[in-house]
């Protein structure tokens, strides 16, 4: 690092490049904007270098300015795991994993009870998140792993499929798609769909709107709700249909049907994801178990079964 640089310097100058616009990045950091501006003004007269080229209306990175962020990133995500090393020292037989709420909850007793039998003497935490935040802060360290629902980006990251459930169709019960045994995407074209937001999981939303515009299939999202199980009190209320699992029925109540989706399988696949370098010997154990236990259905096995 420069001498004299803080790390506070590095998370100012990284919050604007992000926001592209001080009076936003300000507000992000929790600082007066005047104060950031003059402090990324002296910085870049330190070091004799323009960060940034400013108009009225807008900020932009200068090639010098980019690279400086790029390494900013890396002195911040280093210094993120110096501490998650100290913590981790004090806690050898503390295991902190994160999951998705949207993960099949047999997984997590899976895994709860694989700890109390395997490793009796180590203290399994657990912390719920959406898959995009798990995966910032299994990189950050402050997670040791993470149930998390693919697709998923891996950057710096290894992910293990451990489980791959069809998706259902949850659809009012005095609708006449319910007189169907079996539906197909299309036949779903004049209800609405009730979904999971693209911002908590935007691989999975574009997967699951690929298969669908591939199924001649146009959603019409017009309620959002963070877990598929929020979606069945709607469905039963006849504001639209859902997409769900199996696991889910036991939310079912009077009003849903549950019904098989022919034709191209949609698919929610749960992985563990955890740091490429150095897995414990626990993240390693789990995920045989895991596999070994149910390994994952193929797309034609799914298909079958769909098809029924």
């Amino acid at each position: 690092m420069y001498p004299g640089i803080e790390l506070r310097l590095l998370r100012y100058v990284v919050a604007v490049a992000e926001e592209l616009h001080f009076s936003r990045a300000a507000a992000k950091l929790h600082v007066a904007q005047p104060s950031l501006s003059k402090q990324i003004r002296d910085l870049e007269d330190e070091l004799g270098i323009k960060l940034f080229d400013r108009t009225k209306r807008e900020v932009h990175l200068t090639q010098a300015g980019a690279a400086f962020v790029i390494e900013a990133r890396e002195a911040l995500l280093h210094s993120q795991r110096a501490v998650h090393a100290a913590k981790s020292s004090d806690r050898s037989n503390r295991f902190v994993l994160g999951h998705s709420p949207n993960v099949n909850l047999s997984l997590l007793s899976r895994i709860r009870a694989f700890s109390a039998s395997q490793f009796p003497m180590m203290l399994l935490s657990l912390t719920s998140a959406f898959t995009t935040e798990l995966l910032q802060l299994i990189r950050s360290g402050e997670l040791d792993a993470g149930v998390v629902m693919l697709p998923a980006t891996n950057d710096g990251l290894s992910i293990e499929p451990v489980l791959r459930e069809p998706l259902l169709a949850a659809v009012p019960a005095n609708h006449k798609v319910s007189q169907l045994k079996t539906v197909r995407l299309r036949d779903l074209s004049d209800l609405p769909l009730v979904f999971i937001p693209k911002r908590l999981h935007p691989p999975f939303h574009e997967h699951v709107h690929a298969i669908c515009h591939r199924e001649g299939y146009r959603p019409k999202i017009v309620h959002e709700v963070t877990t598929f199980a929020e979606a069945i009190p709607m469905v039963a209320e006849g504001l639209g249909f859902t997409f769900t699992r199996e696991c889910d029925e036991r939310f079912k109540s009077p009003g849903v049907v549950f019904r098989n989706i022919e034709g191209w399988p949609l698919v929610l696949e749960s992985a563990i994801a955890f740091r490429t370098t150095g897995p414990s010997s626990f993240v390693q154990a789990m995920i045989f178990a895991l596999q070994s236990k149910k390994k994952p259905e193929s797309v034609k096995t799914i298909r079958r079964r769909a098809a029924g």
